[in-house]
């Protein structure tokens, strides 16, 4: 389907991608405790912080979205180690410094580096024959890596403070040198190969097309993460507007985040069996169903709890059936690699949206927002779904 080879569908390889995107994304998917720990040992306030976290977010998106001119050309191994080196390097410093300005380059100079670790792993998850697969291994890893640490950072911060958690962060940014070698090379014939075949049937504005479905696809992540890191912003928002015990909240957000991994399963599962447009349709009608019971019903602790579940699930189901739409329609090779920024742009511009609807027009206004997102993430993947050429 995408040109892969072998190596690409041997499990050390796309396993070991997963984590090494997980990592890559480190800093966002932890930063509840990231943020916790640094507001607590540098004193910053809450603007100053929103500036430290979305340093990194810039950072990420600008290297991964240079990522389309470069994923073809370059070595990926080496592009890791320069990746894991850069990481490495900015959370360690970032541990001795207390000035604003010097943390927010660092804190660029860190996505920069995720950018350059995170773009050719999921491209090598991409260039495999199931793509699908190992985007449900990446959500997975990433969950399990994100929930670990979620629970285990804040002793640290207890105990060592921000520079024990940027320690500790560079130690397990610095294993990924150990498994980079699992990583292939590079896959620098799939590009030119799927360029000659459709020279050779002759397809009408190939170029063009090629392009636009990818593009689109792309879009849809955008939207997508826009409505559910939007949303997810303000769960919490919205439990301690229903009275409900910060203790309660506290669990069923670790909680449901951890069972939101089945998402990434759940999505394989469904792919073998049904359209990719229907996959997407069901998704988007469960969490419309989730959106609505938030505003519809009295909460509870446990019908809380059994909402960020269902939310978190049917997300990450989401999240993975675009990904391999983008990889299917991907004829170039170098679309895949965009995945990150998409992702980025829509997980930075989700909660500033949401937040403006949240105090302007009220909760009940927000969910509505939230579930037209979506609706209109699903009407834009079921178009590219049924245009996608027959060689997806």
């Amino acid at each position: 389907m995408n040109g892969a080879t072998s190596d690409f569908d041997r499990a050390p390889a796309y396993v070991t991608a997963a984590y090494l995107f997980a990592i890559s994304m480190l800093p966002g998917a932890i930063a509840p405790a990231f943020i916790g720990a640094a507001a607590g040992t540098l004193s910053l306030d809450e603007a100053q912080l929103g500036l430290f976290i979305g340093s990194y977010f810039l950072g990420f998106g600008l290297s991964s979205a240079s990522a389309y001119l470069w994923i073809r050309e370059v070595n990926w191994r080496a592009s890791s180690i320069i990746g894991i080196v850069v990481m490495s390097a900015t959370f360690l410093a970032l541990g001795h410094l207390v000035r604003l300005p010097a943390l927010l380059c660092l804190m660029l100079a860190n996505g920069a580096g995720a950018g350059l670790l995170g773009s050719p792993a999921i491209t090598v998850v991409g260039d495999m024959t199931r793509p699908e697969r190992g985007f449900s291994t990446i959500i997975v890893v990433s969950v399990a890596c994100s929930a670990i640490l979620l629970a285990f950072l804040p002793l640290v911060d207890q105990s060592a403070g921000f520079r024990g958690v940027t320690t500790v962060m560079a130690g397990i940014t610095l294993t990924c040198l150990l498994l980079v070698p699992l990583v292939p090379a590079g896959n620098f014939v799939r590009a030119p190969a799927a360029r000659s075949t459709s020279v050779e049937a002759g397809e009408t504005g190939s170029r063009a097309c090629s392009s636009r479905l990818p593009l689109l696809a792309l879009g849809v992540m955008v939207l997508f993460t826009l409505g559910f890191i939007g949303m997810w912003a303000f769960f919490e928002r919205v439990a301690t507007h229903a009275k409900l015990m910060p203790a309660a909240i506290g669990q069923a957000l670790a909680v449901g985040t951890l069972v939101g991994a089945v998402g990434g399963p759940l999505a394989t599962y469904m792919q073998r069996r049904i359209p990719m447009r229907y996959c997407i349709g069901i998704t988007v009608a469960a969490i419309v169903i989730t959106l609505c019971s938030l505003t519809a019903f009295s909460l509870t602790s446990f019908r809380y709890l059994c909402l960020v579940c269902s939310f978190q699930c049917w997300a990450n189901v989401g999240i993975c059936l675009i990904m391999s739409l983008t990889a299917a329609v991907d004829r170039v090779g170098r679309f895949v690699a965009l995945i990150p920024a998409s992702e980025t742009i829509g997980a930075a511009a989700g909660p500033m949206i949401t937040g403006i609807v949240l105090q302007s027009v009220g909760l009940s206004a927000m969910v509505v927002f939230t579930i037209g997102v979506f609706f209109i993430s699903a009407a834009f993947f079921a178009y590219v779904d049924r245009n996608k050429p027959a060689f997806a």
